[in-house]
Parts: structure tokens; sequence; C-alpha cells
């Protein structure tokens, strides 16, 4: 697959994805649609990146797990249907922020280089996307403005801190650019 259409195959991918793991909380399927994009992350890993992108890929899965975690305990976002363990986000939100790691270097490489322009238009684009989640009705936004000011700066910190770490991954270990 070119280039071009393996970006536009990562960017389709996700949306899928997307709509999966948020369309999956109000049934309480988070546990399949969590082995799902397992699945496809294994995929993902074999075909396009290499399994030398794992440790990468599940380290910035994790800081987004962590920084929702911390806006979880915070009581800045909740969960409509939660897993049976109420301490922690949710699986299909865990599921979530994987496959998003899977977009980092391929449909969203562009913004590697630009950490100001990530931090920007993560602060813009994440919150858009917890909105959409609590219209579906499976986030709760409980004090509306804190709450996606929260989330901006979630995401501002995450996107460039994904891609820098991403990227030293590459530079340091592959000895490669990302």
């Amino acid at each position: 697959m070119n280039s071009n259409k393996l970006i536009i195959f990562n960017f389709i991918s996700f949306q899928i994805l997307w709509w999966a793991c948020v369309l999956s909380a109000k049934p309480g399927l988070g546990f399949a649609v969590f082995l799902l994009v397992i699945i496809f992350t294994l995929a993902h890993l074999e075909w396009v990146e290499g399994w030398q992108q794992a440790l990468p890929l599940i380290i910035t899965a994790l800081i987004g797990c962590l920084l929702d975690q911390i806006g979880y305990y915070m009581g800045l976002i909740s969960f409509e249907y939660p897993e049976f363990w109420t301490s922690y986000i949710p699986l299909w939100m865990i599921a979530l922020w994987l496959a998003f790691a899977c977009t980092l270097n391929v449909s969203m490489r562009w913004l590697q280089p630009k950490p100001m322009l990530a931090a920007i238009l993560g602060g813009i684009f994440g919150p858009l996307a917890y909105l959409g989640s609590a219209k579906l009705q499976v986030i709760h936004l409980p004090h509306p403005t804190l709450s996606l000011a929260w989330v901006a700066l979630e995401w501002a910190i995450a996107m460039p801190l994904m891609f820098w770490i991403r990227r030293q991954f590459s530079q340091t270990i592959l000895g490669k650019p990302a």
C-alpha cells in the first residue's frame, strides 16, 4: 500500500474505531471493543509500523489513559456506563487511546515536528471529541467549563508529548527519524 493510501486507511480506521469505542460504552461492550482494538493494534504493528514501535505506542496510549484517569479522579469527567471497576476509566476509553496511538506515526505524522501546532490542535479538537461523546451520553462533563478546560489542557499537553516520545524513540533506539 503506498503511503497516501496508508495515511487515508489509518485515518478512516481510527474514525471507525472511535465510533466503535464510543458506541460500545452504552451496551457495556467495552471488553469486546477492547479486543477489537488490540487485534487492530497488533495488525498495525505487524504490517505498518513494525514491532519495534510497540513500546512507544503503548507508552503514548498510557499517557492518554493516565491523563483521563487524573480527570476522572478529579471529578472533571465521568462515564455514563462504568465498567465493573468504577475506580478507573472504562475499557472502551483505554481502547480509544490505544487506537489513537496508532495514528501518531501514520496519519498524524505531519504534526510530529510541529509541537506548538500539535498543542493548539489538541487543545481544540480534544474537547470537541469529548463534547461529541457527551452528546452521545457516554461521557459526562459534570462541570462543563472546568471539565472542558481540563480536557483542553490534557490534550494540549498530550499531543506534543506523545509526538516527542514517538520521535525520540525512533531517533534514539532505531537510529532513524520518525
